[in-house]
């Protein structure tokens, strides 16, 4: 099955949707913020084309040769299908010269959702992850960095957010002053 990867605003109501289902509140970003960094990318997946069979949503950031997978998701219907799989080797044939990260709730502390966290990241590891040493934590949760196509140094991830909200800060000056 081929897929079809159509990078978005946002428009597709689908997308709100899926976004809204398929990751916890304290997880979310507004939803029209998807795609105010430098270097974000917002897909629609789909099997068709010309948008019709909606099947999933990829949010992506490119900074300074990481590629960071912020969002990733499957319609429920389409689940088991193998498409999670195919949207991540997209990913890593149209990054090859990118680190890529996915950051993942850790299995390591006390949760609620153990079973559901260990399966995710043995979904990643089957799809040609590896653990990274490093991790960090956000709105009371841990999560681990798992990467592809390369590793990441200890505390990159962190200093990479810090320089992307230095320039976000800058953007928005900028707009203001206009």
């Amino acid at each position: 099955m081929k897929l079809y990867f159509i990078e978005t605003k946002n428009t597709d109501p689908r997308l709100r949707s899926l976004y809204q289902k398929a990751f916890p509140e304290k997880e979310r970003i507004p939803f029209y913020e998807l795609d105010i960094l430098p270097g974000s990318h917002f897909y629609g997946v789909y099997k068709d084309p010309h948008a019709n069979e909606f099947v999933g949503l990829l949010d992506i950031l490119d900074f300074k040769q990481i590629c960071q997978v912020r969002y990733l998701a499957t319609e429920e219907s389409c689940r088991g299908q193998g498409i999670g799989s195919k949207i991540l080797d997209w990913i890593k044939e149209n990054r090859k010269n990118s680190v890529i990260v996915i950051d993942v709730e850790s299995d390591s502390v006390p949760c609620d959702n153990l079973d559901q966290r260990i399966s995710r990241k043995q979904f990643y590891y089957r799809n040609g992850f590896s653990a990274s040493e490093d991790h960090y934590h956000w709105h009371g949760d841990t999560f681990d960095l798992l990467t592809a196509n390369g590793t990441l140094k200890n505390g990159e991830y962190v200093q990479l957010w810090k320089e992307l909200f230095v320039l976000l800060k800058e953007r928005q000056s900028a707009q203001n002053c206009l």
